[in-house]
C-alpha cells in the first residue's frame, strides 16, 4: 500500500485521480491524505477516490501572484466542498474577476498537466 504522503497525492493527481485518506474507525475523509486521523487520532486509514465535484465555500481573485504564476493574473483561487466531504483549494480556470463567480456556485475538478506537475484545479460547472 503506498504511504499517505503529499508526493502520493501528487502521482495520483497524475493519474487524474483525487485520492484521499478516509478513517477506518469513524469514516473522516481527509484532503490532502493524512496518516493519522485528525477526528479521532486513528492511524488505520485507506486510500479512497474523491468525486471532483463539490461547491465553492471561498475564493479570492489574486493580482500579484507567486513568481511561477505571474504570466496568469489575475486569477481565482477557491476553496471547494466537495459532495465527498472533505474541503480543498485550487485555481478557479476561466474566473479572473469576482462578478463571474460566486460562493455556493457548482464546480468540477480539472486536472492541468504543465512539464512534470499535474495541478489540482476547478472550473464553474
Amino acid at each position: 500500500m503506498t504511504d499517505m504522503t503529499v508526493k502520493a497525492f501528487n502521482d495520483f493527481l497524475r493519474e487524474c485521480k483525487i485520492m484521499g485518506s478516509r478513517c477506518k474507525g469513524c469514516g473522516e475523509v481527509h484532503l490532502p491524505p493524512r496518516p493519522v486521523c485528525t477526528e479521532c487520532g486513528s492511524r488505520d486509514l485507506e486510500w479512497v477516490e474523491v468525486n471532483g465535484e463539490g461547491v465553492l465555500r471561498a475564493y479570492t481573485v489574486i493580482s500579484v501572484p507567486l513568481t511561477r504564476l505571474k504570466d496568469r493574473i489575475p486569477y481565482a483561487v477557491g476553496v471547494v466542498r466537495l459532495d465527498d466531504g472533505p474541503s480543498i483549494s485550487g485555481m478557479v480556470l476561466g474566473v479572473t474577476s469576482g462578478e463571474k463567480i460566486a460562493v455556493g456556485s457548482r464546480m468540477r475538478a480539472e486536472f492541468v498537466k504543465e512539464k512534470e506537475r499535474t495541478t489540482l484545479c476547478f472550473r464553474p460547472a
